[in-house]
């Protein structure tokens, strides 16, 4: 059996993508990055002309696009594939990048359901979040987010995956977080992975950069596991590389 990366909230800043190459001028068309970030458009429901917003703050320039007719919205969380052509320091310490963009794949990104919600009407909320076993092979803070590399058995169909703040648990300024999977008794034929992105700026209370964060998961083994990290706002890092595992893409979730 295939083994686990250790689940790591990463706080430093880390590699962007696959490709060990130097910041420089010496830019090559045979090498390429693969970053998450975020669209930055028009603002209508879909765009045509767009830059990325990378997570460690730098923009990315489309200066060729391989796959024009891509439809993105702005603010659709992606990872982009890409090769930079040059860049163009900015007064923050960050750099637009002029690139050819190779391709772009849809990262699934989502509010935190607080548990007070489900609650409400937990008969059928609480069926409807899961209770399926879930295991995480990667997490770290990044753009705003706590993004996911999550494991899952499946035979094809949809899954639901949540993450759900027990809002009822108060321990200083923590906050608890389970990562919920509703495998809508779709058959363990087969192992696959994705990629999920939950929006934690709102969790943060007001007045305050930071936020400790303890997060459990249930996983095939039957065991409850958990880590912890700290969120801070408007701190750039990148996805660790090996996070990007985007040839073998194989689940379907929402």
């Amino acid at each position: 059996m295939k083994r686990f990366l250790k689940v790591t909230l990463i706080l430093g800043l880390l590699a962007t993508g696959f490709s060990a190459c130097n910041d420089d001028d010496g830019y090559s068309l045979d090498k390429f990055w693969v970053s998450y970030g975020v669209i930055e458009g028009s603002g209508d429901d879909y765009v045509r002309d767009y830059s990325i917003r990378l997570d460690n703050g730098s923009r990315l320039l489309i200066s060729a696009n391989l796959i024009p007719g891509w439809p993105v919205k702005d603010g659709q969380r992606v990872i982009a594939n890409y090769t930079i052509l040059g860049d163009s320091p900015r007064m923050d310490g960050t750099k637009d990048y002029y690139v050819r963009l190779n391709m772009l794949y849809d990262v699934l990104s989502k509010d935190v359901v607080k548990q007070s919600f489900i609650d409400e009407n937990s008969e059928v909320r609480e069926d409807s979040i899961g209770h399926d076993p879930i295991d995480v092979a990667e997490a770290w803070f990044g753009g705003g987010f706590l993004n996911i590399t999550f494991e899952i058995l499946h035979g094809g169909a949809t899954h639901f995956i949540n993450l759900v703040q027990d809002d009822a648990r108060i321990s200083g300024d923590s906050v608890f977080l389970t990562l919920r999977h509703n495998a809508y008794n779709d058959p363990q034929a087969h192992r696959g992975f994705g990629y999920v992105s939950f929006d934690l700026v709102p969790l943060v209370p007001e007045g305050k950069t930071e936020l400790p964060v303890r997060l459990t998961w249930e996983g095939y083994d039957g065991k409850t596991h958990s880590d912890t990290g700290t969120f801070k706002l408007n701190t750039a890092v990148t996805a660790p590389e090996s996070a990007l595992r985007l040839d073998e893409i194989a689940t379907s979730v929402e």
